[in-house]
């Protein structure tokens, strides 16, 4: 990332970036909370920078009003309606921090620096330059900024996706040489599964960057992963805690302790299940018609596969009909559509490696219907019927989590 300010932070200034998402700025109470926990850090000199999400529920609100008008609205205006939200939060903040009596201001991500490319709803952050945050925390102010958006090269309002708040605070922590990037939620950490889901979730007090990227990307909701690539490129420890409590939570570090979840590795030990369900799967002939709508593309694709000169792509049913409207406009026809279909994923260092392992693991789910299954050196990738996820999920918990010494 480049700057393009000579100002420098006090080297003796330790700067923290933290992010709180939807549910932590969920109503007035909550953002005062925040506020007041706040005091006593700002007072021991540091420097903080907070990113903030849209309130809870806002911008599926916001969403609702667009199709409210337009069964396929324009995505740059989407952006403009959706970039709201977050300039709601920021504001609220920034005066319960008054309140509070601590100076305080508040940035849109445009305002902060962040400079995206021009793909509107799924932008990808280019730079930062971040000198007007450099300025205000030079002058003893907590800066806020709007998270999940930034402004393309050609001066348009981006967003950068669901959950790219995590994306903006971990990319303002880069460019800040933070020392910390604290992403707070509603759940007190990284747990060895949805804690919504398994009777005895476990929290995983630590956890490389690479096995959390690998978590992220097949299903797990506590952290965007592109946030986690920026951590793991850029060298950021970021720890995921309860905005409710404060209290010491999940760090994302190559720095393992001994009695970390990740050690004695050798024993193929499952670190933590993922999932993701109610997915579809779009099924195209590989030609040069569909690689040109791939290039085009601009969906979460949660997973793709190329075999025998077919291309399969998973993408969340939600996006069933913005996907079919974008395919339609292409005339680009897929071979097959089905639905109702879910992975459900074993994450750790060498399971994909070990046929022992993966013979207990189909043994273990005869009763789950598995259609197919993926390995790499970090998880087993288990495609199955939608229905049969989350008894699959509670089952290998149990199994390879709960009842492990």
């Amino acid at each position: 990332m480049t700057a393009t300010t000579n100002l420098e932070i006090k080297k003796d200034m330790a700067i923290i970036v933290k992010k709180f998402g939807g549910t932590s700025v969920g109503n007035i109470d909550l953002i005062r909370n925040i506020a007041h926990r706040l005091t006593s850090e700002y007072h021991k000199g540091e420097g903080l920078v907070l990113v903030v999400s849209a309130m809870a529920k806002t911008t599926d609100e916001l969403f609702s009003l667009a199709y409210g008008i337009s069964k396929h609205p324009s995505r740059r205006e989407l952006d403009m309606l959706l970039t709201a939200g977050e300039r709601i939060s920021m504001s609220l903040l920034s005066l319960a921090l008054m309140e509070e009596g601590i100076p305080s201001i508040s940035f849109t991500g445009s305002q902060s620096g962040i400079i995206t490319d021009e793909k509107h709803g799924n932008a990808r952050i280019l730079k930062v330059n971040a000198f007007r945050i450099q300025e205000e925390l030079e002058k003893g102010k907590v800066v806020i900024v709007a998270g999940f958006q930034g402004v393309s090269t050609s001066k348009e309002i981006t967003t950068l996706g669901r959950g790219g708040s995590d994306t903006s605070a971990v990319a303002l922590a880069c460019y800040l040489k933070a020392n910390k990037c604290e992403i707070y939620t509603d759940v007190d950490g990284v747990f060895t599964a949805d804690p919504k889901l398994v009777e005895k979730p476990k929290l995983l007090r630590q956890i490389s960057p690479e096995l959390m990227l690998t978590l992220c990307y097949n299903g797990s909701k506590v952290l965007h992963p592109r946030a986690v690539e920026y951590a793991l490129k850029y060298g950021v420890e970021v720890e995921v805690k309860s905005s409710f409590t404060f209290a010491p939570g999940s760090l994302i570090t190559n720095k393992m302790t001994e009695n970390n979840e990740e050690n004695n590795m050798e024993e193929r030990k499952v670190t933590a299940i993922a999932h993701k369900n109610a997915l579809l799967r779009y099924t195209f002939p590989l030609n040069v018609k569909v690689l040109k709508t791939l290039s085009d593309w601009y969906y979460e694709i949660y997973k793709s596969f190329v075999n025998e000169g077919l291309l399969e792509l998973f993408v969340e049913s939600k996006y069933e009909t913005e996907v079919d409207y974008f395919l339609q406009e292409r005339n680009t026809k897929p071979i097959s559509k089905k639905g109702d279909l879910a992975f459900v994923n074993l994450i750790g260092l060498g399971l994909g490696h070990d046929p022992a392992f993966l013979a207990t693991v189909m043994e273990n789910c005869q009763n789950f219907n598995i259609l197919r299954s993926f390995n790499n050196e970090q998880s087993i990738e288990l495609l199955l019927p939608d229905q049969n996820c989350a008894a699959a999920v509670k089952t290998l918990h149990k199994i390879y989590i709960e009842e492990q010494v």
